[in-house]
């Protein structure tokens, strides 16, 4: 059974829409947030982050979750076992 060109191209559209949405909503990482006492990068301890930051809404072990509120992304930070910052991940909008 031969298929056309256009069967297709409609059964890649819905992959081609999924693929965008996913994108579209997946975390990005990024090299510092600002907090109301500074800015916190990569490689700042925990002391320094909660300092800079505040208490978390969030706090695992490894990682805490900041929501400044629904005009700023959700952040999440990542620390290795020493209590350094090796991550930030910025979500999707808070509340």
């Amino acid at each position: 059974m031969k298929r056309s060109k256009a069967h297709l191209l409609i059964l890649a559209i819905p992959l081609i829409i999924f693929w965008h949405l996913d994108f579209a909503f997946a975390e990005q990482e990024a090299s510092s947030i600002m907090c109301d006492n500074g800015l916190v990068n990569i490689g700042d301890m925990q002391a320094t982050v909660q300092d800079t930051c505040g208490e978390p809404n969030t706090k695992g072990m490894n990682e805490w979750v900041y929501n400044f509120g629904p005009d700023q992304p959700v952040y999440t930070l990542i620390f290795n076992k020493d209590g350094q910052l090796i991550k930030i991940l910025e979500n999707e909008w808070g509340s």
